[in-house]
């Protein structure tokens, strides 16, 4: 500081007066918060901002630098801070001008955490047994499937080399570890399918060659009932054109059981003696047998019984009687009767 009087004559304190610059201050900061996972960004409002300033976020435990910091003018900086790995929590927003004086804004960003991602644990399912194993190709079959981590909304099916899938039907989850269901297995084919179960996830279980589908063979008895006796005129043995159509349905029955033995039982009405009606009901029987013969039934198969007039169908002494008795019985056993058996089923 000088002072100088009229006759020009001074005095001088050196360092006497000092002019200073403000200390800067800040206002706010945008975005105010961001994941520790990236790099942001930030505007910076306050005043007295001077080129060259430096920008920190600041807590006890550490300070983060900005780059790229432009200062805009005196109310206004633009920098970017790398987050990633920060420490999560509140932060100071500091700004150092060149003169070492500092401004900061207290509380003035957040720095989160990211979200740990939520692991859902998808778990396999898995079977154990299918009860029961198997069943015949002629209907509906309900089951019960037991395992592991069965879920509500699971699907399932028999397979079969890619092919022949059956979908369960009326699928009931009772639980994580049983499911049961309904498969159609009429007509199938007969063979090991393996079995599967679905979870909505996606995750599958597969039991292989877990279920047996056979063959259904109707016992003889059953399958006698559908037969038709053959009839015949009096004293022929000759196959009469009307009774063909029920002698080709027998065939067809004869032909898709092959694994069982034909009897053909033959007889005659009253008339007549015991043997000319032991030779006829004989004749009668070889012609069926001929017949099936020709339309590749395996005569291996057939037996011949002749009952002559011992067994008729209907006791009366007339036509109406007697035509019924003039005929030829079909049917199937499991194995091969005596002849006093084969009557009598």
């Amino acid at each position: 500081m000088v002072v100088t009087n009229k006759k020009f004559r001074h005095a001088t304190l050196s360092d006497g007066f000092l002019i200073d610059s403000p200390a800067p201050s800040v206002t706010a900061v945008t975005p105010g918060q961001s994941n520790n996972n990236a790099r942001i960004g930030l505007n910076i409002k306050g005043s007295a901002f001077r080129s060259g300033a430096a920008v920190l976020l600041s807590n006890r435990q550490m300070d983060i630098g900005a780059t790229k910091i432009q200062v805009l003018s005196d109310t206004q900086i633009n920098c970017e801070v790398d987050l990633n790995q920060a420490e999560p929590g509140q932060y100071q927003v500091k700004v150092v001008n060149n003169d070492g004086k500092v401004g900061s804004l207290a509380n003035g960003f957040m720095v989160t955490s990211v979200p740990k991602p939520v692991v859902v644990e998808v778990v396999r399912p898995a079977i154990e047994g299918i009860t029961p194993s198997k069943g015949f190709n002629n209907g509906m079959i309900l089951t019960r499937i037991d395992g592991r981590h069965f879920e509500t909304g699971s699907l399932v099916r028999l397979s079969r080399n890619g092919q022949q899938d059956l979908a369960g039907l009326n699928v009931k989850v009772e639980g994580s570890t049983q499911i049961s269901c309904f498969f159609d297995i009429s007509g199938q084919p007969e063979g090991s399918y393996n079995v599967e179960v679905t979870n909505p996830s996606g995750q599958k279980a597969f039991l292989e060659d877990g279920f047996l589908v056979e063959k259904f063979v109707p016992t003889s008895i059953e399958l006698n009932k559908l037969l038709k006796a053959v009839y015949f005129d009096f004293d022929k043995a000759e196959l009469r054109q009307n009774q063909i159509p029920a002698l080709k349905a027998d065939l067809a029955l004869l032909t898709k059981y092959p694994e069982l033995y034909i009897i053909l039982g033959g007889h005659a009405d009253e008339r007549g003696s015991i043997e000319y009606n032991l030779e006829l009901s004989s004749k009668r029987a070889n012609g069926i047998k001929k017949y099936l013969a020709e339309q590749g039934v395996d005569p291996k198969r057939i037996t011949i019984y002749a009952y002559g007039k011992d067994f008729p169908a209907a006791r009366g002494h007339n036509e109406s009687s007697w035509w019924q008795n003039r005929r030829v019985e079909i049917k199937l056993w499991e194995s091969k009767p005596s002849k006093d058996e084969a009557q009598k089923k």
